[in-house]
Formats: C-alpha cells, sequence, structure tokens
C-alpha cells in the first residue's frame, strides 16, 4: 500500500502552569546567547552558563531516572531535545503561543512542543530555577516523560503511561539528588474532592472514553493513574521487589493487560482496597535518588553564538509552533546577519514546506544542503518536500539518495528510515528493503504508532496479510486518541479483510470440486459474505474472474483528486473501479486490490463496513493515486479520504 508520505506533526503541548514572579522588565539591547550541550539535551539561552547547566542537568537527571526503572541498556543517544532558556518573562514572550499573547493572558513558566524530527522545550529560567521550593517544570518533565515512553516503550495501557508521566513529572532535584515520587497537589486535590473509579474501570479507560480528557488534565483519570502507579512503585521499594517491571516486560511479550496484571501487580479487586487504604493514609513515600555516574555536569560543553544563531534557533521554534509570520521576520534578521547561516535556510524551508510552498521549500532546502552538506535534518526534509511535488524517477532517485545520505550522516534518526520505506514501498519495489528500514525505524522509536502503520502497509505490500494483522492488532492496542483508535481500527480491518481474501483464495485454488488442473489454472477469488449484496452468494457461486484488465504504465508520483464518485464497480472480489467527477473532469480510477487500499471517514462515522463496492457512490472524496504515464487522468488508486 502505498499512500502519500505525511510530515506528521504530533501537536503543540502547551502546559499552563501559573507562576508566582513579578513581571521581567522591558528587553532592551540584545542580550548575548550562549549554546550548551550535554548528552541528549542542546540549552540555548540568554541566560547565564550556570543556568544553562542547571537545565540540562535537570532533564539529564529525569532522563537517567527514567532510563533506570526501564532498564535501558542501550547506548545510542536519543536525538537532542531542544531547550531554548529565557531568562526572564520578556524574553520568553516573543515564542509564547498566539493564544499566550492576548492581554490577561495566563502567564506561562513553559511550554512543550513536540514533532517527529525535533523536540522543543521553551521555559522561563527565574521561574523554575530560582523557586526551588515550586516545580514550576512539572507539566514539562510531563511531557518529556511521554517523548521517552514514544522512544522506549511499546506497549503501555492508557492508566499507566499518564500515572508514569505524573509520577515521573513530579520530580524534584536536590543538588546532586533527585526526588522521584513526591506528592502531587493536584492530583491530591481531584482525589479528595471526586469518588476513586473501580480498578477495572481504570483499566478499561482508552482514547475514546468519557473518562480520558487530554485538554483536561485535573481530572479523575490522570490523578488516579498517577495514584496507582505511584501505590505500585512504592510497593516494590518497600517490598524489595519489581512487580510493576515484570506488568511492563510481559506487555512486550503481547500479553493482554489483564493477564499480565494478574501475573504481577495484583487482580483488580485486591487492588481496589489496597489503593483505597494507601490513599486513606494521607502519608506518601518518595526516594532520594544519587545522581547515576553518567549524569556528568562538567561534561557538559559551553559555547557562545552569535546573534544569527540565536534568531535561527528561535524561529526555527516559532515554525514548529506554527507562528509562521514572526519565524519568517526572525529568519530574514538572522539571514541579514549571517547571509550563509545553513540552518536559517533550513527553518525557512521548513517554513515554506508547512504551508505547503513546495518549490519554494525546495530552493530554500537545496540552498541548506549547498551550505552544509552534512546536516542530516536538512537532507532529510530536501527528500520529504520532493514527495509533495509528485515524483518521476529521477525525482525519485533524488529523494532516495537524500534519505540515505541523512540516515549514513546520523544512523539513529527513525524519520529517516520510515520516509525511506515509504519511498520504495510506493514504487512497488524493493519491498523487501522497504521492510528493513520500517523495522528500523520502529526499533529506534518502538512507541511511534505511525511506524507501526507503515510496517502494516509494507506487509501487505508483500502480499503477507498474516504479518499485517498481527502488527495491525498491536497498533490498535497503542492508540491514544480518538484519531488514532479510528485510524489502527481502519488498519486492522483492512489487514483482516486482506487476510480472509488470502484464506479464501487459497480453498479456491484447492477445487471446490473442480479438477485441481483447472483450479489452478483458472482460481476464482471468492466474493467476501458481507461486501456482497446479493444474499446466498458464496465463493463456490461467486462467477469466474474475469480476464485481468490491461493496466497502463504508472508514473512513480503520486497526485490528489477532490470529487464525488459517480460510479463505482467491482468486477470481481477485489478489483474496485470508480469514476469521480473533479472540477477539472473526470478521473478514471482503479486498485486490482481494494483490501490494500486505507479508506478513512472524515467529519463522520460510517455504519458498519464500508463496502467499496456499493457504498461509494454519491460521496465526495479525496483520492490519492499514481497516474498514467500517457492518461493522466486514469490510475492506480493507493488511498481514498471519504467526507460529508
Amino acid at each position: 500500500m502505498s499512500r502519500p508520505y505525511r510530515f506528521i506533526r504530533i501537536g503543540i503541548i502547551v502546559s499552563t502552569m501559573l507562576i508566582i514572579v513579578p513581571r521581567g522588565a522591558v528587553a532592551g539591547k540584545p542580550a548575548a546567547w550562549i549554546r550548551l550541550r550535554s548528552p541528549n539535551f542542546i540549552v540555548v539561552t540568554d541566560g547565564s552558563e550556570k543556568q544553562a547547566r542547571k537545565v540540562a542537568y535537570q532533564f539529564e537527571m529525569i532522563r537517567a531516572v527514567l532510563r533506570e526503572f526501564f532498564n535501558s541498556r542501550s547506548s545510542a543517544p536519543d536525538p537532542p531535545v531542544i531547550i531554548i532558556g529565557a531568562k526572564d518573562e520578556a524574553s520568553l514572550k516573543p515564542l509564547l503561543p498566539e493564544a499566550y499573547l492576548a492581554k490577561g493572558a495566563t502567564h506561562l513558566a513553559g511550554f512543550y512542543v513536540g514533532g517527529p524530527e525535533k523536540n522543543y522545550v521553551a521555559l522561563r529560567l527565574d521561574a523554575g530555577l530560582e523557586h526551588e521550593s515550586y516545580n514550576a517544570f512539572e507539566p514539562i518533565y510531563h511531557e518529556y516523560v511521554h517523548y521517552f515512553l514514544r522512544r522506549s516503550i511499546s506497549r503501555l495501557p492508557l492508566w499507566l503511561t499518564e500515572g508514569l508521566a505524573e509520577f515521573y513529572g513530579n520530580t524534584r532535584l536536590e543538588g546532586k539528588f533527585a526526588m522521584v515520587g513526591a506528592p502531587s497537589d493536584s492530583n491530591l486535590t481531584v482525589l479528595r474532592q471526586t469518588l476513586l473509579l473501580p480498578v477495572d474501570t481504570l483499566y478499561a479507560v482508552n482514547a475514546s472514553s468519557p473518562y480520558y480528557h487530554e485538554d483536561n488534565k485535573a481530572s479523575i483519570f490522570y490523578a488516579e493513574s498517577w495514584a496507582l502507579t505511584h501505590y505500585l512503585m512504592v510497593r516494590d521499594w518497600r517490598e524489595q521487589t519489581s512487580r510493576l517491571q515484570q506488568f511492563v516486560n510481559l506487555l512486550g511479550q503481547n500479553l493482554t493487560p489483564e493477564d499480565a496484571a494478574k501475573r504481577t501487580i495484583g487482580d483488580t479487586h485486591t487492588l481496589d482496597g489496597a489503593l483505597r487504604e494507601y490513599l486513606s493514609r494521607f502519608s506518601f513515600t518518595a526516594a532520594r535518588l544519587p545522581a547515576p555516574p553518567s549524569v556528568n555536569e562538567a561534561s557538559f560543553v559551553p559555547e557562545p553564538i552569535s546573534e544569527a544563531e540565536s534568531l535561527a534557533v528561535r524561529a526555527d521554534f516559532l515554525v514548529h509552533n506554527r507562528r509562521f509570520a514572526d519565524a519568517q521576520r526572525m529568519l530574514q534578521q538572522a539571514l541579514e546577519e549571517n547571509p550563509k547561516l545553513a540552518s536559517a535556510y533550513e527553518s525557512m524551508g521548513l517554513l515554506y514546506a508547512e504551508q505547503n510552498k513546495v518549490s519554494e521549500a525546495n530552493k530554500w532546502y537545496s540552498q541548506s544542503v549547498a551550505l552544509n552538506s552534512q546536516s542530516y535534518l536538512a537532507h532529510f526534509y530536501y527528500a520529504t518536500n520532493l514527495f509533495k511535488a509528485g515524483m518521476d524517477e529521477a525525482t525519485a532517485a533524488q529523494a532516495e539518495g537524500s534519505l540515505r545520505k541523512a540516515i549514513q550522516i546520523n544512523a539513529e534518526f527513525a524519520p529517516a528510515y520510515e520516509a525511506l520505506a515509504f519511498l520504495l514501498a510506493s514504487r512497488h519495489r524493493e519491498l523487501e528493503d522497504a521492510r528493513v528500514m520500517a523495522l528500523h525505524a520502529v526499533s529506534l522509536e518502538p512507541g511511534n504508532l505511525h511506524y507501526r502503520l507503515r510496517m502494516v502497509q509494507i506487509w501487505e505490500e508483500l502480499d503477507n496479510p498474516d504479518n499485517a494483522v498481527r502488527v495491525a492488532e498491536i497498533a490498535v492496542s497503542m492508540a491514544n486518541s480518538p484519531a488514532e483508535v479510528i485510524e489502527t481500527e481502519s488498519a486492522l480491518n483492512n489487514a483482516r479483510q486482506f487476510q480472509q481474501y488470502k484464506q479464501q483464495s487459497q480453498e479456491a485454488m484447492g477445487g471446490f470440486n473442480r479438477p485441481a488442473a483447472q483450479s489452478a489454472k483458472n482460481p476464482e477469488p471468492p466474493v467476501l459474505q458481507h461486501r456482497n449484496e446479493a444474499e446466498g452468494s458464496s465463493a463456490e457461486s461467486a462467477p469466474s474472474q474475469p480476464p485481468r484488465r490491461q493496466r497502463p504504465e504508472l508514473l512513480v508520483r503520486s497526485e490528489v483528486a477532490d470529487g464525488a464518485i459517480s460510479q463505482d464497480t467491482c468486477p470481481d472480489g477485489k478489483t474496485l473501479e470508480i469514476t469521480l467527477a473533479t472540477a477539472s473532469g473526470n478521473r478514471q480510477l482503479y486498485s486490482d486490490n481494494f483490501y490494500k487500499i486505507p479508506f478513512t471517514a472524515l467529519n463522520f462515522t460510517p455504519k458498519g463496513v464500508l463496502n467499496p463496492c456499493s457504498d461509494l457512490k454519491g460521496l465526495t472524496a479525496r483520492v490519492t493515486y499514481h497516474p498514467s504515464k500517457d492518461h493522466p487522468e486514469q490510475g492506480e488508486i493507493t488511498d481514498v479520504q471519504v467526507r460529508q
């Protein structure tokens, strides 16, 4: 299956933490900025070197504590999280999301912006470093825990995902020690005011549950998830056991959360009573852990940076924050200061790419690569932007070369592997290489749902529905938002339909009481019962497969067309042919195996399973397809998004 490569934006996650500090002074002369590198973080700040070291140390400690709990032995560094340390409110204000620029808006201690290729934190140094009694960075730590889990753990139930983020997000740093397990005042307030959910209800909460509100962290689900995680962690500390870790390990072996819990942390009835008794004490244990040897503040490397470099970093943050006009002005200022600053060209390319200005983006990316050929991000951005323009063979080869160069420069950069997997699969060749690339992306980020879905598509391209179903089932268990639930369930449904077709096709090959020679020569693909309107039909009564149609030679690139489906037919058990009426004329589109097409619905929920052979006619749709080389109005369908 080949769908257009998606530059996936995880989304802006704003930590709305009120702070009790005076407003900063109005900024005057531009302050000097420095950059400090630790093994896993880059701090860019207009504060002092001492403050930069402290910020990097805090985040390195959080990461080290998490690695210790999950027994992580990998020596490969994470892609560095970039922390912009603003010395005060005036310095942070130009970076704020637009919603927080209005008069009277909530003052922020900091916020987190995540994406597939970069992760940013912007924070106020005077809010978090000068008030040690109050953890102003708790929400930011919470989101960093989520980032760590996506890179480290493939399957966790939602309650434990949020429970761990709340538990470790409240870590307090005291000199060379980390205080882990400090009570969360906000969660305790909710627990005192709201009845507890039964533990089996907590276990059942998923992304579609009314108890789960991502935009309302002050809910009983988050509070009780924190409380149960806290109880299980402290119980292991006191009894010198590792039952919670064992629970996580069993989940990695594809046991259901219910079975894994019964074997390790306990059944829900026992946990109900234990949790209530634990919370009734109003006394919570915290552990004071020394800094691991790997966290060596003396090894952090500071360096001064130019005004142009600091502007480019802040502008790139604004691009990720989708403040495009402000980012462009800042980048233009940076380029006036230094016309050969490669990172500014790179960010300007991203700015245009995010606005779907493909040709403009390519110009900036090309200059960025020319100025700094060792930037893996420049090669990656350039290649994925070529996907949007539509590719012929020469362009596809150019994109492939850029992605392989990005991997050569940074072998730990998962997005390049996933993008290369898509590119190879979309060309319907080198599928085994595509599988290896996708598998490598998954190994680097086991918790990345989109990489799993890419594996599903490639297994289907390899004509292996059994593995496609297996991976899709894992993907469904990983979905943590309503949109992800819809996407993963659609992928699983498609994979299962393809699997069923293959099974019935193999049975048809067996003969259905026909001579074996005739069956092998002309097998009949059976019509799936729930996709066939004729009652009483069966594989044995299905009409013989018509001769395979002569298909036109296709281009590698993908095109997208919007219109109304005026006709849809299924000449046999898996072929789909449609007429799409668009503003520029009709498109005659087809798929010789519609089980491989991802059908999605926008702004409505279809009733039951969509039947492509009867339910598409009359619907408005956006169809992605490979156009014919000689007849651009014809093409092979790769993706269908129906709308209302």
